[in-house]
């Protein structure tokens, strides 16, 4: 293995792992502590602004690395022939659903925000938030299958 290639495979499991994890983090404690009243608007829309923010980078950085990596790693025939190909497959699609997720929740909790509480904007987007925090959860699934 390159240092090239070490390189691209560190940071790949460490954006990954930290976006998860956060999307997990505000799925799981920070929209429940905002709908529940115990956050409030400023402090919910700098949290969900940074993780927003967050994601965009690793959205950035997972598609780097990730083509970096599946480019030395699998031909086309090893990513559609093999069960570690549809892994990854299935990994890029659940990346994709989680910034779209991601970017969403925060976009209308954002516009949500302008109009009603806290707690009113972050019952809204919720749902959103906990689609997201699944899908998260499936992605370490499936990077603990690879």
């Amino acid at each position: 293995m390159t240092v090239l290639d070490a390189t691209m495979e560190l940071l790949h499991v460490l954006f990954a792992g930290v976006w998860a994890g956060w999307t997990l983090f505000v799925a799981a404690l920070v929209v429940p502590a905002a709908r529940d009243g115990r956050l409030g608007a400023e402090a919910l829309d700098w949290l969900t602004g940074r993780y927003a923010q967050f994601s965009t980078l690793a959205a950035v950085v997972l598609f780097a690395t990730g083509g970096h990596l599946a480019g030395t790693r699998y031909e086309v025939e090893s990513l559609t022939g093999t069960g570690r190909g549809h892994l990854v497959l299935a990994m890029v699609a659940l990346w994709f659903a989680l910034a779209g997720l991601s970017h969403v929740g925060r976009s209308r909790l954002s516009d949500a925000l302008d109009r009603e509480s806290a707690s009113d904007a972050a019952a809204g987007v919720a749902p959103i938030f906990y689609a997201a925090g699944a899908v998260a959860v499936g992605l370490l699934l499936v990077a603990g299958l690879l």
